[in-house]
């Protein structure tokens, strides 16, 4: 069955245009769990909560841009989100150097989650 659907979340609403187009660009595989799209832009399910800006490398100072996004419908798929205390999040980004730091070692990424606000809804 699908992660994301035409009920999928109920909270944010389809009137909002963002989570609009988010619904319509997942609807094409709704089983994905994780959109890969390197130097591209992430796909927020809203406006609020996104990313207010992405600091530098921390080993050569380059840029860093978007390289993949986790996507809520992994929630789904995990079985959560069933009950109010359920981890929950609209969508896990990470950016990583632009610059392809030529490095022996791992190096610290940048992520971003963006969370859904739910306060004042019923």
């Amino acid at each position: 069955s699908s992660g994301i659907n035409a009920e999928w979340p109920l909270r944010p609403g389809d009137t909002d245009p963002t989570f609009t187009k988010f619904k319509q660009r997942l609807s094409h595989a709704p089983d994905q769990v994780l959109r890969y799209k390197r130097h591209d832009s992430p796909l927020w399910p809203t406006l609020k909560g996104q990313c207010p800006g992405v600091p530098p490398c921390g080993v050569c100072g380059a840029s860093r841009t978007f390289e993949f996004q986790v996507l809520p419908s992994l929630l789904y798929e995990l079985g959560t989100g069933k009950n109010e205390d359920d981890l929950d999040f609209g969508t896990v980004v990470i950016y990583t150097c632009s610059g392809d730091c030529e490095v022996e070692q791992y190096v610290e990424e940048f992520g971003w989650v963006q969370v859904f606000d739910y306060s004042g809804q019923k």
